[in-house]
């Protein structure tokens, strides 16, 4: 089978050049260093008289200014470039953060989607773009929403949550209960290539849901530290962002827009991927930042 993966030396993308290549013919679209040389914010691929059985679409990004640019504009391009050849499978890496912050529990796929950021929105109006393509053209298409992904290359949030933890910037604030999925991202690339022959759209997390601070616990276990992370109460917290917001562990961890994100529950369901992927089962993905699961291929070992 011949598979075109855009964004391969992305976190995911690194993962599943590596799985897909084992058994197929991948060819890798990307800014540099790559089969295909294309910035998918500005201009179509070249892919006139190229044929794929399967597209993957994992190039994008997290961060607000690039957003649109890259997640819906590179979409664009991208479907553009696959009219005169269309593949006959396509698979969407989408987010988790198409649904709103605050949707609570067990968020099944056919939550309502109302992004509040624009890397939400931007990935909401890719998979619409996405869908009307294929089913245009009789592509099947597989979206996928991880939770927050970690592997090797993080990027965005979970980036500098690692940094600001590591740097012992990070502060909790008391009684702050919200949970959220995580996956690992060598998990996501297994349930792609698991998915893409049947289609669908598809949460992707762990089924084991963490809090706040137990992810900042698992990333400085992650990096050695074995100190304790800063609690204050709630009006503390505030007062601090008031009076103090020039000392660096108030600035990163206690702005209003970064509490409104540290304290809303979403956590996804993970009742259509089982049953689609009875034989997928996905790394305790807190374990594996803590470096506590002995099973887990750490790529330093």
């Amino acid at each position: 089978m011949k598979v075109l993966i855009t964004g391969a030396s992305g976190m995911l993308g690194r993962y599943l050049h590596t799985l897909l290549g084992r058994d197929h013919e991948v060819t890798t679209l990307q800014r540099a260093d790559a089969d295909i040389c294309c910035d998918l914010r500005v201009a179509t691929p070249p892919l006139a008289g190229r044929r794929f059985d399967l597209v993957v679409h994992a190039a994008g990004t997290q961060e607000e200014a690039e957003a649109l640019s890259v997640n819906r504009d590179g979409t664009i391009h991208l479907l553009a470039a696959l009219e005169e050849n269309p593949p006959r499978g396509l698979v969407f890496v989408s987010s988790w953060e198409v649904y709103s912050p605050d949707s609570g529990e067990n968020v099944g796929e056919d939550h309502q989607l109302w992004a509040s950021t624009k890397v939400g929105q931007s990935k909401a109006l890719a998979e619409g773009l996405v869908a009307e393509w294929c089913k245009r053209y009789g592509v099947v298409l597989t979206i996928v929403r991880p939770a927050r992904m970690f592997g090797k290359g993080v990027k965005g949030e979970m980036a500098r949550l690692f940094s600001d933890v590591a740097a012992s910037r990070y502060i909790h604030v008391r009684d702050n209960d919200a949970r959220l999925s995580l996956i690992c991202a060598s998990d996501v690339a297994e349930a792609i290539a698991g998915l893409h022959p049947a289609g669908g759209i598809y949460n992707l997390t762990d089924g084991r849901d963490a809090r706040w601070i137990e992810l900042a616990d698992a990333l400085s276990a992650n990096c050695g530290l074995s100190k304790r992370q800063i609690f204050l109460p709630e009006k503390w917290a505030q007062a601090a962002w008031k009076y103090a917001r020039w000392v660096p562990a108030v600035k990163a961890s206690l702005s209003p827009a970064t509490l409104a994100r540290r304290s809303k529950t979403l956590t996804l369901s993970t009742e259509k991927i089982t049953s689609a992927l009875p034989a997928w089962h996905p790394y305790k993905a807190i374990d594996v930042i803590a470096r506590k699961d002995k099973d887990y291929p750490y790529e330093d070992r």
